[in-house]
């Protein structure tokens, strides 16, 4: 059998142009946290979820969190980031 070669009559098809995706901002802190993340603290041996809020950093570079606990018992407000023991990401969208 021969060697037939083909070609198209329509053209070449346009490149399908990929979807541009948006970076998302780095995270501030070593544990990868940012406002919006919900984190479980471990604060003098009680633990308890919260919402992360804002993220300010101290002039020594430690990071503070101030935070809205998700569950009514807990008072505290801040958090270091020492305290974290879990993060759940807000997802992006």
């Amino acid at each position: 059998m021969a060697d037939v070669l083909q070609f198209s009559l329509l053209g070449e098809p346009e490149p399908v142009a990929a979807p541009v995706r948006e970076t998302p901002s780095p995270r501030l802190t070593s544990k990868g946290i940012a406002p919006g993340d919900i984190v479980e603290i471990d604060r003098k041996g009680r633990r308890f979820h919260a919402l992360v809020e804002a993220i300010e950093q101290r002039e020594t570079g430690r990071f503070d969190l101030d935070v809205r606990p998700l569950d009514g018992r807990s008072t505290w407000r801040t958090a270091t980031v020492r305290e974290v023991v879990g993060v759940w990401r807000r997802a992006r969208a």
